[in-house]
């Protein structure tokens, strides 16, 4: 019995490879001159000479270039693209239809604010203190006459002065306690 040493070998059981391995004389003449023998099932491995051997070497196929080419830039459009989004942030939720009543109710007060104080309705948005490009839109009818509509991101409302406010928007009590009537 030949000794093993104890790092040498896993399994005690199992023999060492250098006892189970045996060179065979006749070994070299069953494979040609290019082939080699691996493991122990005698699989064969062969060189490849001339052009089997340049076609492994000769590099990436004609659409590899421009498929990486597209599939980098789609990357840089997409991550563009996603930064852009999670800069600007979720979108505004859309107003309910009472929001909507509410903001234009807030916009006819302070146009009848304005009547009292001046006499007249205002000419424009602008000399209430409200942006032109915002969700309001004015037009003034006559001194005394004028059309408000809201449009936020959802529904449009439109206020036209010749009706009673009472009866288009309720109490105010109802509209300033947002529907709540407690």
């Amino acid at each position: 019995m030949k000794y093993q040493s104890q790092h040498d070998v896993i399994d005690p059981e199992v023999p060492s490879p250098e006892a189970g391995f045996e060179c065979d004389g006749d070994d070299a003449t069953e494979t040609p001159g290019d082939a080699y023998d691996i493991g122990e099932h005698g699989n064969k491995v062969f060189v490849l000479a001339g052009t089997a051997a340049r076609k492994l070497r000769a590099g990436p196929k004609r659409w590899a270039k421009p498929a990486a080419f597209l599939l980098g830039t789609l990357f840089v459009v997409m991550t563009v693209w996603n930064l852009s989004q999670f800069l600007q942030g979720p979108p505004p939720p859309k107003p309910s239809p009472f929001q909507v009543k509410q903001a234009l109710y807030l916009g006819v007060m302070k146009v009848d604010a304005y009547r009292r104080v001046h006499g007249v309705a205002p000419d424009s948005l602008a000399d209430l203190g409200l942006s032109e490009t915002g969700p309001y839109a004015y037009q003034r009818i006559d001194s005394a006459h004028y059309v408000l509509s809201f449009h936020g991101n959802g529904p449009t409302l439109e206020y036209d002065s010749s009706d009673s406010k009472e009866r288009f928007f309720g109490s105010p009590q109802e509209i300033l306690t947002m529907g709540d009537s407690k």
